[in-house]
């Protein structure tokens, strides 16, 4: 291999915590998050299936220590805004890496509708598209997705559940009607 093929190849990693939550797979690659995702299945099946489907990809805890000890903070009720982690949304669609970057600048503690985002993003009826691109989000929680909620004030969907919703809201102090 010569160094330019070198400098082309991706590094992608992973490593699996346990969580309030469930069992957490990190993925990065470039040492930039890409994808987080809960499970309530055993560590070693996550990360059988995962290897399957990335068999060059490399476990490494020590990579993703500092992300899930702060997740883990915030879990329990620590302010963590997650801004300082590098995150790479370069394989979603323009439209979703907008909305998930308009979303990521929503303060800890705070909401904004669809419709809000969708404004900011320049659309003025674009609410469900807006919801359809969080839909898409590889990496909740650190992208703070669970903080858009409707125009009406009610939760709306969330692609971890809607008591995850709920649960990541009320840790952060607010409390919205699942109805």
């Amino acid at each position: 291999m010569n160094i330019k093929e070198s400098r082309q190849m991706s590094i992608l990693k992973f490593a699996i915590f346990d969580s309030s939550l469930g069992n957490i797979l990190f993925v990065s690659k470039d040492d930039a998050l890409i994808n987080i995702r809960i499970f309530n299945d055993d560590a070693s099946f996550i990360k059988n299936r995962f290897l399957l489907k990335e068999p060059d990809a490399v476990e490494s805890i020590k990579s993703f220590m500092n992300i899930a000890n702060q997740l883990d903070a915030f879990l329990k009720g620590e302010r963590i805004d997650f801004h300082e982690i590098h995150v790479n949304l370069s394989n979603l669609p323009d439209f979703t890496q907008r909305v998930l970057k308009e979303t990521r600048k929503i303060p800890y503690g705070e909401v904004r509708t669809y419709g809000f985002i969708s404004k900011r993003l320049g659309y003025k009826n674009a609410a469900r598209a807006v919801g359809q691109a969080l839909k898409k989000n590889p990496i909740p929680i650190i992208i703070p997705c669970h903080r858009v909620i409707r125009e009406d004030c009610s939760i709306g969907g969330y692609s971890l559940g809607i008591n995850i919703k709920q649960r990541l809201l009320a840790i952060e102090g607010i409390k919205i009607s699942s109805e």
